[in-house]
């Protein structure tokens, strides 16, 4: 594909050069980060093509496409070309992606360690900009019955209620759960907080004849486990 646009509409370019007709002939998954994003813009502006439009906003986020999917509509509306009809539908694109890889109705899942516990979450957590607290609730066979987001907070602390977690494990009648939270800043290095929180979690649930199995800190692409690292209490 040619790697030179001019700034004219995409309808005087060739057809290989069309973002749409390229989803047609290739598929969507053949296509470039800069070119999907083009045919969510669907115009670009009168100095620049959709596809100009979206490179310039992928350069913004210094390429990097989780960076992008953490903007705001607020922020996007600050790059030049974007107005609040182009910045709601790059946000909304990356939400319902979100969304579908965190769909609660593919849960039924057996987990057999951390590292399924942090792909089923990961896509709702790491592109966070302050953190959220979610409870995984596991049956007798490990296998995943629900999850939800049970608290969240600002940039450097999620409120959290061992209350709330456990209050859904009676009403789930499930015996297990495992519990995560987002660290925005991307460092994965407990807090003391954290740590506190984790013994509280483990001391409700041996109160109620229930398992507190884990507890997850996930970062952008990566996370660390309690249990792993042998910090449960």
């Amino acid at each position: 594909m040619n790697e030179v646009f001019s700034n004219s509409s995409i309808r005087t370019w060739s057809e290989e050069e069309r973002p749409r007709e390229r989803a047609l002939a290739n598929g969507i998954r053949g296509m470039t980060a800069a070119e999907c994003l083009a045919l969510v813009l669907r115009s670009g502006t009168r100095a620049q093509s959709a596809l100009d439009l979206a490179r310039c906003i992928l350069a913004e986020h210094e390429g990097s496409l989780s960076r992008l999917a953490r903007a705001d509509v607020l922020s996007l509306q600050g790059i030049s070309g974007v107005g609040l009809a182009k910045a709601a539908a790059v946000a909304a694109a990356f939400e319902l992606g979100r969304r579908s890889a965190s769909d609660p109705r593919v849960a039924d899942q057996v987990v057999r360690g951390s590292h399924d516990v942090f792909q089923l979450l990961q896509p709702r957590l790491s592109a966070l900009d302050h953190e959220q607290f979610w409870a995984v609730y596991l049956s007798r066979a490990n296998k995943v019955v629900h999850y939800e987001c049970v608290g969240q907070g600002g940039w450097t602390a999620t409120a959290a209620d061992v209350r709330v977690v456990y209050q859904r494990a009676l009403a789930l009648r499930t015996p297990s759960v495992v519990v995560a939270h987002n660290h925005p800043s991307g460092r994965l290095e407990p807090s003391e907080e954290d740590r506190r929180l984790t013994q509280r979690l483990v001391e409700g649930a041996r109160l109620l004849e229930l398992t507190c199995l884990d507890h997850l800190i996930i970062g952008e692409n990566q996370y660390v486990s309690f249990a792993d690292r042998g910090w449960m209490p």
